[in-house]
């Protein structure tokens, strides 16, 4: 990897910034669609907000020599990654990917924004743990300590359960109900293998450490053919509500909604798609707290039914 150092930027480096921004700002279905004057509009309107905003760039230094900025600006509960441009002599030679994780360090919460037909940009964003979470012309992607922090904890987790002498049972048994027993998150991470009901509390550990606002819940189909449950857990930030889902498969990841009805509504219909001729007014939903480790599949079924139970339209 190149050596190279991060500076802070003054105001003789305008020109250069501007250079830089109208770049990143003009992809290239603006530049076939704009003239000159739209383009040299777009320049000037640049570079009369560089006048005031120059001290937010960082000037990205290698072999004496600028090879590209970034900039970071307040955003929601976090901060967005409003440029991060490399000079093409310096890309893929992983500078980019140490600032990321450098400001990932230093910002638990950061966004980039990229327009939507950047599939380098999304795919490169996506592997240093940024998921989408707005839609548009440009898609916003959010990096989220939280979630980073569940997805590789979990990551060597298989589903599954084990009994009381520390057997392990892969999937589930018919017996699961009376031999499964309620692993701590210390023990789940050193079984590598757990329930839902288990990951959950994986989550509300590393959460609490975190200091994030979060519910977990319980949501059962009590039906003679169909007893089936799920527990997951939600969280909000400045404007958002996020599902955040490791152990059912199909939708691992993290998801984001406007409100909080709006995600339990969603989970609540995914949830009952997966029973034949199911109907989503027999789903019960319940918020818990904390349950006991080291006990019964019934013990721990109680606690989640002697919750909150909540409705949902």
């Amino acid at each position: 990897m190149l050596e190279f150092k991060i500076v802070d930027a003054k105001e003789k480096d305008i020109e250069i910034l501007s250079s830089i921004k109208l770049v990143t700002m003009i992809d290239d279905d603006m530049d076939k669609a704009l003239s000159f004057e739209e383009k040299n509009k777009v320049r000037k309107s640049i570079l009369r907000d560089l006048k005031k905003t120059f001290a937010n760039y960082k000037l990205i230094y290698i072999d004496k020599k600028i090879g590209g900025a970034y900039s970071l600006t307040p955003y929601e509960n976090g901060y967005m990654i409003d440029i991060l441009y490399l000079f093409k002599e310096y890309r893929r030679q992983t500078i980019g990917t140490t600032i990321i994780e450098r400001l990932k360090k230093d910002f638990p919460i950061l966004y980039v924004w990229v327009y939507k037909e950047n599939k380098e940009a999304i795919n490169f964003f996506t592997n240093k743990g940024f998921l989408p979470v707005r839609n548009g012309r440009t898609t916003i992607m959010k990096y989220d300590s939280l979630y980073d922090t569940i997805k590789e904890k979990l990551k060597d987790v298989k589903i599954g359960y084990r009994d009381r002498e520390g057997n392990k049972y892969l999937g589930y048994k018919r017996n699961f109900k009376d031999i499964f027993y309620f692993q701590s998150p210390k023990q789940v991470l050193e079984s590598k293998i757990a329930t839902c009901f288990e990951q959950v509390e994986v989550e509300r550990e590393i959460a609490t450490k975190l200091n994030v606002d979060y519910r977990t819940y319980y949501m059962t189909y009590p039906d003679d053919e169909y007893d089936i449950s799920h527990t997951f857990l939600i969280y909000k930030d400045h404007k958002k509500y996020y599902w955040v889902e490791n152990s059912w498969l199909a939708y691992r990841g993290l998801h984001s909604y406007n409100s909080k009805e709006a995600l339990l509504n969603d989970v609540a219909s995914k949830f009952v798609a997966t029973i034949p001729h199911g109907e989503l007014k027999k789903v019960k939903l319940y918020v818990y707290d904390k349950p006991r480790y080291g006990t019964s599949y019934a013990k721990f079924l109680s606690t989640c039914i002697t919750g909150r139970s909540v409705k949902y339209k």
